[in-house]
C-alpha cells in the first residue's frame, strides 16, 4: 500500500514547482521591460511541468499541476516573446534619437528670435514674438511625424490665454500713457 501511494505523488514536487515557478513567469511577463526575463523563468516552467506530467504519467498520477505549469510557463513566454519583438521593432523602426536631434537642429537653425526676450521695447515686440511662436507651433507637427497632437492642444490653449493677457497689457499700459498725458 505504500508503495502506490509514492507512485500516485510522483511528479507532484515538479508540479507544484512548475505551477508556482509559471505564476511567477506569467505575472512578471505583462511588466514591460522586465517581462523579457519571463522567457528564462517560463522556459523552466514549461520544462519541470513537463518533467511532472512525464513522471504522473509513467505511474498514473495526477497531471493536474504539471499541465498548469507548462500552460502559465507557455503563456509567460509568448507574452515575453511578444515584448522582445515590440522593442526590437521599436528599435528598428522609430530612429527616436534621429527624429528628436532633427528637432533640435531645426530650432537652433529656425530660432524666432533675433533679440533677447529683455531687449524688446514694446508689448508690440511681446506680440509679434508670440505670432512667430504661433508660425512655429504648426512647423513643429512636420519635423516630429504627429507625435506632437497634445502638445498642439496644449500651446493653442495657451495662445489663448497669452493674447486675453496681452490684450489687457495693452489696455493697462493706454491707461498709463494716458494717465501720463
Amino acid at each position: 500500500m505504500e508503495n502506490s501511494f509514492n507512485h500516485q505523488n510522483d511528479g507532484q514536487g515538479f508540479g507544484v514547482a512548475s505551477l508556482v515557478i509559471g505564476l511567477v513567469a506569467f505575472l512578471l511577463s505583462f511588466i514591460p521591460c522586465i517581462g523579457v526575463v519571463s522567457i528564462f523563468i517560463g522556459t523552466t516552467a514549461v520544462v519541470f511541468g513537463s518533467v511532472s506530467i512525464v513522471k504522473a504519467h509513467a505511474n498514473n498520477g495526477s497531471k493536474g499541476l504539471g499541465i498548469a505549469g507548462v500552460s502559465l510557463g507557455s503563456v509567460a513566454l509568448i507574452v515575453s516573446l511578444l515584448w522582445v519583438m515590440f522593442l526590437f521593432k521599436l528599435g528598428s523602426k522609430s530612429n527616436i534619437e534621429e527624429k528628436i536631434e532633427s528637432f533640435f537642429q531645426w530650432t537652433e537653425n529656425n530660432d524666432p528670435f533675433d533679440e533677447p526676450l529683455e531687449d524688446m521695447k514694446s508689448l508690440d515686440d511681446l506680440e509679434k514674438a508670440l505670432n512667430e511662436l504661433e508660425g512655429l507651433s504648426k512647423k513643429i507637427d512636420t519635423v516630429i511625424d504627429g507625435t506632437t497632437i497634445d502638445v498642439d492642444i496644449k500651446v493653442n490653449k495657451s495662445k489663448k490665454e497669452d493674447k486675453k493677457e496681452m490684450k489687457h497689457a495693452k489696455k493697462v499700459e493706454e491707461k498709463m500713457d494716458e494717465s501720463e498725458k
